[in-house]
């Protein structure tokens, strides 16, 4: 194996470290820690599946602990119908810009989501059916163009007046979905399947990062 197999292996191995810690604390962000770093090193039909089916593991692990609400399931349904749609049209588009390009997009959308997620203005919104809509339409095309499309919906769950407890299960299923939805156009663009052998590096650390944050979530 050549140096910058070795290199690649060693940045894989980070980023999913890093993005099981926020996604087994937060409920989403593994993909936002691990799209902008991999952008420009990995081809973006490489990025999307590997980071998507990080993900999804994840919230097929985290399922158990936070229950969907029947009230809430509608609202789940509308938020992935509507990514559905615009997620093809994300990847075509993020196609024809330049890797570099695309990672500094993607970085600078990492760093107002975080920004705003830090600072928490006071924002209320009122939920309804156009909403759900725009807001998965949004993460959607965020997902198929830059590889991760998780901070749409937490802003968008955050700024309502749902129970923290609804907003963490409504946000870590929405994500799975994504996450499966972006496999799938991933490989509908892509027609390989080249990308599986790095989920030999991306899935033991990102499961030992997830295994630190639950001995961290214990500890508070």
């Amino acid at each position: 194996m050549i140096a910058v197999d070795w290199f690649l292996v060693a940045l894989l191995a980070a980023c999913a470290f890093l993005a099981g810690l926020f996604r087994r604390l937060s409920g989403f962000g593994g993909a936002m820690v691990m799209a902008p770093l991999l952008i420009g090193f990995f081809p973006l039909v490489y990025v999307i599946p590997i980071v998507m089916t990080i993900e999804l593991l994840a919230g097929i692990w985290l399922a158990k602990n936070w229950k969907v609400e029947k009230e809430d399931r509608p609202r789940i349904y509308r938020l992935l119908i509507a990514s559905t749609i615009t997620l093809p049209f994300g990847i075509y588009i993020g196609e024809q810009i330049d890797p570099q390009h695309l990672k500094i997009i993607a970085s600078i959308a990492v760093f107002w989501f975080s920004l705003f997620l830090l600072l928490q203005p006071h924002v209320r919104l009122t939920l309804g059916s156009t909403k759900d809509h725009l807001a998965g339409a949004g993460a959607g095309f965020l997902l198929g163009s830059c590889g991760f499309g998780g901070p749409i919906i937490a802003l968008y769950l955050g700024a309502s007046t749902l129970d923290y407890r609804h907003v963490r299960a409504i946000l870590s299923l929405v994500v799975s979905g994504l996450a499966l939805l972006g496999i799938i156009f991933a490989v509908l663009f892509n027609e390989s399947l080249s990308w599986l052998p790095w989920l030999t590096v991306g899935l033991p650390a990102f499961m030992l990062g997830f295994v630190v944050a639950s001995y961290i979530d214990r500890m508070g």
